[in-house]
């Protein structure tokens, strides 16, 4: 399917230039021979294929388990709103609904009620076929509801490891250079953490603009957003600690170049953190009581100064061969009988699958690249500082390592 899908990025789709749906719906809608010649027959040979029954439910209870985890996210966040629960209820007993869905077969009669249901789903695509085409083909639609319906969830999960090849590939660093280049500043020359690492160095050029989802940085000779890979709320944080000098030297990895920011809607958590670093063991490793195969590793180098935490997770992320892991670094030291954070940054671990299975046993095992998302330096962040009530290092781990129950249990238990 991943050729199939490729050449569907591949097409123009002239016909549908205003359709407001994604290009896998333009295809089908304009009847491209890619979607009737060969992805829906594909599928529709695949409905006996148990390993492909497999695969597309492991990918729609992912994507509805990620949604129910948003709802539940907001909902936490407008906890003071009274209205809150009442507001998001029925999206979340949608949510669990569709999560009760657990076989392939289950979901095609989700899908054939669903179109009974709510037939305003088919009359939708059929405006946009009459735009197109300047006739109706509801019966076209109706037939191939089912597998352009699957076709869908394989297709997003596509684009989603797409694009996180091009952040592993580091696609958007040229184009970062090349913006700079077309006002004369050779990128590589001028900042030192991007000739080394790919990251953008702030300096008195570049603002952040933390708008909701869409963070990003802008240098204001140039006219484009730089998007970057820090939440929200953890960036309003690190401006905060910008402001008050206690981080000088920060860089960004641009995962994104656009000429305008998007409004969307923040999806935050946060926890509460226990920490005394003068007890910290040089070795820790946390399990989920749920699940054997998520745990945490917590390196302490007494003699760097240095606390490394690396997520391990049985439902790791697998981009093309690579296995990836992420892994928050920082350095300490201490002032006037105070721990400071002087360096900090967040890596993603690329292992071959031999490398990753040493390395759920040895600690000393290493992977074969690390890409950064973030990096800072020159820094004297209290341990202890604060922001809306979170600890900065909680907020950090809490951005990208995705067992939170993990993290806790650690920073409780020492």
């Amino acid at each position: 399917m991943i050729g199939l899908f490729e050449e569907i990025n591949k097409l123009t789709l002239e016909k549908s230039e205003f359709c407001t749906h994604g290009k896998f719906c333009r295809a089908f809608l304009e009847k491209n021979p890619v979607i009737t010649q060969k992805i829906i027959p594909y599928i529709e040979t695949s409905s006996n294929c148990k390993s492909f029954h497999s695969k597309v439910m492991r990918i729609y209870t992912e994507n509805h388990e990620n949604e129910k985890r948003a709802i539940l996210r907001k909902i936490e966040e407008r906890s003071y709103n009274p209205g809150a629960i009442a507001f998001y209820a029925p999206l979340l007993e949608e949510a669990n609904r569709k999560l009760t869905i657990k076989t392939y077969h289950e979901l095609l009669s989700h899908i054939e009620e669903n179109i009974n249901e709510f037939p305003g789903i088919l009359e939708i695509l059929n405006n946009s076929f009459r735009q197109i085409h300047g006739n109706d083909d509801q019966e076209y639609i109706r037939r191939n509801y089912a597998s352009y319906y699957i076709g869908s969830i394989l297709y997003s999960k596509h684009e989603l490891l797409r694009g996180r090849m091009e952040v592993l590939d580091l696609k958007y660093s040229s184009v970062v250079q090349d913006e700079y280049s077309k006002i004369g500043i050779d990128l590589k020359k001028e900042d030192a953490q991007f000739s080394k690492y790919s990251l953008l160095n702030l300096n008195s050029n570049i603002s952040i603009y933390n708008n909701k989802d869409s963070q990003t940085i802008k240098d204001c000779r140039i006219d484009k957003y730089f998007w970057i890979d820090v939440p929200r709320k953890l960036l309003f944080t690190i401006e905060d600690l910008i402001k008050n000098k206690f981080i000088s030297d920060i860089s960004f990895r641009v995962d994104y170049v656009s000429d305008l920011i998007p409004i969307m809607e923040e999806m935050e958590t946060g926890s509460p953190l226990k920490l005394k670093v003068s007890t910290l063991p040089k070795l820790s490793k946390f399990y989920s009581k749920e699940n054997y195969g998520d745990n945490l590793w917590v390196r302490h180098d007494t003699v760097k100064s240095s606390l490394t935490f690396e997520e391990l997770i049985e439902d790791f992320e697998i981009v093309g061969d690579d296995i990836i892991t992420q892994v928050v670094h920082l350095e300490y030291a201490l002032s006037n009988d105070e721990y400071l954070i002087t360096h900090l940054d967040h890596e993603l671990i690329l292992y071959t699958l031999e490398e990753y299975e040493k390395r759920l046993s040895n600690p000393d095992s290493k992977g074969y690249k690390k890409i950064k998302t973030f990096k800072i330096d020159n820094a004297n962040i209290p341990f202890y500082f604060k922001k809306e009530g979170e600890y900065f290092l909680f907020q950090v781990l809490d951005a990208y390592l995705k067992n939170t129950a993990l993290i806790s249990e650690y920073f409780e238990k020492i």
